[in-house]
């Protein structure tokens, strides 16, 4: 017992609440709360216990008003623990602790100003809503700003229902161990205020002031005339006061109204709860302390708690929760741990007596209102309204913040959206903005819309500086769409996929960006229903899903994604339409990046003649479905067949599309590529060379696409024996890349892996490897771990380090490398076999050759079996064991190609 624990009677009870506390030290205090208030005391009462309070009881900043509850939680304890510990109080010890804590005035702590009279406690904060949740963190951040002399005002701000106010109750009851005024009032308009100030002025008139805080009566403690008058005098009070005091201002509504109104003294503090952000409130000496959602763990035991309170000992049963955890987990996920939603469907499963995979049935069906699973007739805990209520006072406060109409178009739009990364160019660039009225809305209403929004804590809007996103809550999405009226739908979903696809479209679209939009279009298709498709076809917009899953490394996604519109196609807009087509297309280009190259030729040939037949073969959509089987049979090993299909293809689509047209390009380039990889290294280079030109004539040296050919010339100039010029112009396409696009750009890690390459022909494998390295660590970072791109980058530095004499750790290193590529791609995706073929060159350059041969020799049939025989990997697989079979003793092959 130190000192302090002596000398003052509630330190000496909190102490002992303390040890017997500490009986259960992995029993949280909602749970202990809980079991005393279900212990029956000999009088057959019970008596509530708040979690919070018994947090304040322990801490010595308070003392329970009646005794009935310190039995209830020594009971409590006792039943948890197994009874009684040896130096556990008598039930007189505790009464005796119990009274004298009750009958003491403390000390005050250091800083502090005595106690001489009662506080002045005015106004009524709300009740403790059940099964109320501390949070620590927020509680601790209000506290630390209280006591930091900077700091004049807490503003609490967040969406409505989100527990400002319990925060703030829980600080004004904290406050009164230091504060001798506090007043708390209910903020929504200027009369509320007014009437508080008041109350307080004649509370204060009618106290001895001079006895409580030492000093002279104030001027004009004359209680009289009217609330505007005793509103003046408290504010001016409060200025000159050496009395500690705390006001809370609760539910502010709209800052405007309360111009001359905000406390201000250095004797106290002011917190603010609210959901407003506007500039009127965020000031110096203001701590801001952002208020959100309950985290998954929070949510998840508050809905047991507040599920149990009907089901527990205290309702006479003793069974075990009927609810499951991860049913309580999923229906907070599913609310997205909303403290207000969580409450009121917590009451609505209490008042229906439904069970909760039932109700989460109902959350998932998309024909559901919120209003009608969050109804009226079962309120929250201390709150006043319902999620949709809430939702609509707020919504009608931002529209008078904004041009007329414009902010509920702005959050209809948004609505149908991801509900986190909302790029802001979406939300006002032109097809945005047409949404928002008749006429298209200038830039300038679009942003105070969405900043009208951001205000009223309805979305949060980051920027200007860092990423300029959109984050808004799901619920409050799905209470939005629930208000679309019917005939406003289809028009709704069109102008949101029109502002992807706008943005999508644009040439500057970074990858990042991509990322982003893909999100939000797969949310909009989900929300949208057949609201995309109309008589003509799919939206443009649908067109982008398959291609950008391959483009992340997710072929199968893609396959399934590209299917699944391609059936639905087929259903609304009949076979041979040019979107069923080309979402076929899409299927059967992700089947061939899965590794079957043969299946994907013969699938892309059909659709190819059914286009010709419904489309006509100079259709831009047929052209395209013409690349890609041309480009599949190419990644079969038909070489000469697919340099004869591009070479026509090309032609034609010259005359049909232009010189100018992307497609014309690639199948330029491709028709080099085939020319290189059938032998002819010299005219490949010249043709890659001949592109360049072209390009950088009609679009300029530093565009992306004159620098992603720079990269195909490259290889070509190392491939014809000029491995020098080959690294310097490599390293120029790097360079280049990475000022325009960026370093993480996809086009920007392929020429850096391919450079790393070329840098080890040359001889320069400690220049090599440094490159690998970069290359791997930053397409991990843009990519992700497990990405293929990703894989094989990792697979070529594990080589080349061995190549390097490295034979010890690269061997095993790329043996695990190569089973993660099964499980990712497959035993018989190309990437796979090229890794099988890199472990039998390390294990034959490690000596090895009997084992090297037979790998090699396994692998060959493989490649045969999925490749075919003349496929240049294939071939390359085979003169190498030929070479290994003449000279056993060779250091390894040199022919090596790892370039993409």
């Amino acid at each position: 017992m130190d000192d302090r624990e002596a000398g003052d009677p509630r330190i000496r009870f909190a102490a002992a609440l303390t040890r017997l506390r500490g009986r259960l030290p992995d029993v949280s205090d909602e749970t202990l709360a809980r079991r005393a208030s279900a212990v029956e005391l000999p009088s057959g009462r019970r008596v509530a216990v708040n979690a919070r309070r018994l947090g304040e009881w322990a801490g010595g900043q308070s003392v329970p008003r009646r005794f009935e509850a310190v039995m209830a939680l020594v009971q409590a304890v006792e039943r948890a623990a197994g009874g009684a510990s040896a130096d556990q109080p008598t039930v007189a010890h505790w009464q005796r602790l119990w009274r004298a804590a009750r009958d003491h005035r403390s000390s005050p702590a250091p800083g502090q100003q005595p106690h001489s009279q009662p506080q002045i406690v005015i106004g009524r904060p709300p009740g403790d809503a059940a099964a109320l949740r501390r949070r620590d963190g927020l509680a601790e951040s209000i506290d630390a700003g209280i006591r930091d002399a900077s700091v004049r005002q807490i503003l609490l701000t967040g969406a409505g229902g989100v527990g400002k106010s319990q925060l703030a109750s829980a600080a004004f009851h904290r406050a009164k161990q230091r504060a001798e005024i506090l007043l708390w009032v209910p903020a929504g308009d200027r009369l509320s205020v007014l009437g508080s100030y008041a109350r307080a002025w004649r509370a204060l008139s009618g106290a001895r002031i001079e006895s409580i805080a030492g000093e002279a009566p104030a001027f004009g403690t004359d209680p009289g005339g009217d609330d505007e008058t005793q509103a003046d005098l408290f504010l001016t009070w409060l200025r000159s006061t050496t009395t500690p005091w705390l006001v809370v201002l609760d539910d502010i509504d709209d800052p405007g109204e309360l111009a001359g109104l905000w406390p201000a003294g250095d004797a106290g503090r002011t917190v603010l709860a609210t959901r407003r952000r506007d500039a009127t409130l965020l000031r110096p000496g203001v701590r801001v302390i952002a208020v959100g959602v309950f985290t998954a763990d929070e949510a998840t035991a508050y809905l047991a708690d507040r599920l149990l309170l009907d089901l527990g000992p205290a309702a006479g049963h003793h069974e075990p929760p009927v609810h499951r955890r991860e049913d309580l987990a999923a229906l907070a996920a599913a609310l997205g741990h909303f403290p207000l939603a969580l409450s009121q469907a917590a009451a609505f499963l209490i008042d229906t007596g439904m069970d909760l995979p039932t109700y989460l049935s109902l959350l998932a069906d998309r024909r559901e209102s919120v209003a009608g699973l969050l109804p009226p007739s079962s309120p929250a805990d201390e709150h006043g309204g319902t999620v949709t209520s809430t939702l609509q006072l707020a919504l009608g406060r931002a529209e008078s913040l904004a041009p007329p109409g414009t902010a509920r178009a702005m959050l209809e739009l948004i609505s149908m959206f991801a509900p986190d990364g909302i790029p802001e160019a979406v939300l006002l660039g032109p097809a945005g903005r047409d949404w928002l009225g008749g006429d298209t809305v200038p830039q300038r209403g679009a942003l105070l819309a969405l900043r009208a929004l951001h205000r009223l804590s309805l979305v949060t809007h980051h920027g200007p500086a860092g990423a300029a996103v959109v984050e808004v809550h799901s619920l409050v999405q799905r209470a939005i769409r629930d208000g679309v009226p019917a005939d406003r739908r289809e028009r709704l979903a069109t102008a949101a996929a029109d502002a992807l696809e706008e943005m999508w479209s644009a040439p500057d679209c970074e990858p990042e960006t991509e990322t982003a939009l893909y999100r939000s279009a797969e949310v909009l298709l989900a929300n949208a229903g057949g609201d995309l498709w109309h008589g003509g076809g799919l939206h443009p917009l649908l067109r982008r899903f398959g291609p950008h899953l391959t483009a992340l490394g997710r072929p199968a996604a893609a396959r399934d994604m590209a299917q699944g519109l391609a059936d639905q196609a087929l259903r609304r807009l009949g076979d041979g339409h040019r979107d069923v087509l080309t979402l076929r297309s899409q299927a059967a280009q992700a089947a061939g990046d899965l590794g079957d190259t043969t299946a994907a030729v013969r699938s892309l040939a059909e659709i190819r003649r059914e286009a010709e037949d419904s489309l006509g073969s100079a259709d831009p959509d047929t052209l395209s479905i013409r690349l890609h089987e041309a480009r599949f049979r190419m990644e079969s090993g038909l070489i000469d067949a697919a340099l004869a299909d591009f070479g026509t293809l090309a032609a034609e689509a010259r005359v049909t599309l232009g010189a100018g047209d992307p497609l014309v390009t690639a199948a330029d380039e491709y028709v080099a590529l085939c020319r290189g990889l059938s032998g002819d290294t010299h005219g490949a280079r010249d043709a890659y060379a001949s592109i360049a030109r072209e390009l950088e004539r009609d679009l300029g040296p530093r565009h992306p696409a004159t620098l992603k050919v720079l990269t195909d010339l490259s290889r070509w100039i190392g491939e014809t024996g000029d491995v020098r010029l080959a690294v310097t112009t490599y390293q120029q396409a790097v360079d280049g890349l990475a000022s325009v696009v960026g370093r993480l750009h996809p086009e920007t890690l392929v020429a850096r892996h391919n450079l790393a390459y070329w840098h080890a022909i040359a001889g320069d494998l400690d220049g090599a490897i440094e490159q690998f390295d970069t290359a791997a660590d930053d397409a991990e970072l843009a990519l992700g771990a497990e990405h293929p791109t990703t894989l094989t980058y990792q697979v070529n530095l594990a080589f080349w380090r061995g190549v390097a004499g490295d034979t010890a750790a690269a061997p095993g290193r790329l043996e695990r490398l190569r089973r993660t590529l099964e499980r990712v791609l497959g035993a018989d995706h190309p990437r796979t076999l090229r890794a099988r073929q890199q472990e039998a060159e390390l294990l034959h350059r490690g000596g090895d050759h009997a084992t090297a041969a037979e790998r090699l020799a396994t692998l060959l049939a493989d490649m045969v079996r999925v490749q075919g025989a003349n496929h240049p990997r294939t071939r390359e697989a085979r003169q190498l064991l030929a070479r290994w079979s003449r000279e056993p003793a060779a250091a390894g092959s040199q022919d090596l190609n790892a370039t993409e």
